[in-house]
């Protein structure tokens, strides 16, 4: 066991507190500054963390008020106080615009740019404020040509449209109407809206530039899509156009027995034979071929007697019949892709479901920049 005594610091020191040295008692190590009077170090000899980013700015100097004679470093003298930055708070309409689609986006960086340009020229002065004016009405009247010339196209499509429809139900390919839709595209877009002073637009306005940008991008891809239809399924189009005028045989049913009685198996023709035989001895062919994994599979005519057979007999389908059963999907498409796009442009006036289309709402909108443009800057 350690009988040592143990030691009372605490008595042998009393319960008197050390006092710091004075400044100027002790002198500072070699190599460190010596602190000023107010006990600060200067900032400025502050070496910068490793990690600290270029654009950091340096801690804001102090200078000690008890030293009449103390003087900043140059280096930490302040060169130039910066305007304060200008927050933007975007509206509701600005918000539900960026989350609809690539063009909002774009438009909105554009007017956030547009507001701050014209905010910026609010600070500069009379002079940069009827600058900015002038930028806004010379803006409002380039754009309100590019919209006119937007909507002149829009209507020559619309045309077309029409046109491509009525050709459709006359069972005839509309050929010229393709051709057509390729070279009709709407200039409109919003890389148009950059540099023309949108910032000092009221904000009708703005929102009516948005959604104008945003329809003519949808009627652009719409008409693109519509017309790679039509080019890519001619030939499936057209041969059930031909239907109207020169029908053919396109199916067959195989009569068999079923398990609760006699039925009947759809069977596509392979190679189609006209509806209406022409010339005295013209006919339907007495057999067709149908394929049987890698082998061809021969079926006759059913003519008379039995139609059941074990090798099996076929009747043709009427194609009068056939578009009532088993309409084209491709032909269906079309005329739905045809639909669409002409709502987009003139609108429906169905009651209940009324919407404006793409050649009104330009036309609004060009009224309204042109009264910009004719009004004098202020």
């Amino acid at each position: 066991m350690d009988n040592k005594p143990k030691i009372d610091l605490k008595s042998r020191l009393g319960k008197k507190t050390v006092s710091s040295p004075t400044a100027g008692s002790i002198p500072p190590p070699a190599g460190i500054p010596k602190p000023s009077l107010g006990g600060v170090p200067n900032p400025s000899r502050v070496p910068a963390p490793p990690f600290a980013s270029p654009s950091q700015q340096p801690a804001a100097p102090r200078v000690d008020a008890s030293n009449p004679y103390g003087a900043m470093e140059p280096q930490a003298a302040p060169v130039r106080i910066e305007p304060t930055s200008i927050k933007i708070e975007m509206s509701d309409e600005f918000v539900a615009a960026q989350k609809s689609g690539r063009t909002k986006v774009l438009v909105l960086c554009i007017i956030t740019a547009g507001l701050g340009a014209a905010l910026g020229f609010a600070g500069g002065g009379i002079s940069e404020r009827n600058k900015a004016a002038e930028a806004a009405v010379e803006g409002a009247g380039e754009l309100s040509k590019k919209v006119d010339a937007t909507n002149a196209k829009a209507n020559e499509l619309a045309d077309v449209l029409k046109s491509a429809k009525e050709k459709l139900s006359k069972a005839t390919f509309p050929d010229e109407e393709v051709s057509k839709l390729g070279g009709i595209n709407l200039p409109f877009s919003a890389a148009d809206l950059s540099g023309k002073g949108i910032g000092r637009f009221n904000a009708a306005v703005v929102s009516a530039l948005i959604d104008f940008s945003t329809a003519v991008d949808k009627v652009n891809d719409q008409k693109e899509k519509l017309g790679n239809v039509l080019s890519g399924n001619k030939k499936g189009v057209q041969d059930f156009l031909d239907q109207t005028n020169k029908p053919q045989i396109r199916w067959s049913v195989v009569l068999g027995n079923g398990p609760g009685g006699p039925w009947a198996t759809m069977q596509p023709v392979a190679t189609p034979f006209p509806a209406k035989p022409e010339g005295d001895k013209a006919k339907w062919p007495d057999d067709i071929h149908i394929p049987v994994g890698d082998k061809q599979a021969v079926l006759k005519r059913y003519s008379t007697g039995n139609p059941i057979s074990e090798d099996g007999l076929f009747i043709p389908v009427d194609p009068g019949s056939q578009a009532a059963v088993c309409p084209s999907d491709v032909l269906f498409k079309l005329k739905r892709e045809l639909s669409d796009l002409e709502e987009v442009l003139r609108g429906s006036q169905t009651p209940g479901d009324e919407k404006t289309g793409l050649l009104e709402a330009g036309q609004n909108l060009a009224k309204k920049l042109k009264q910009i443009g004719a009004t004098p800057p202020s």
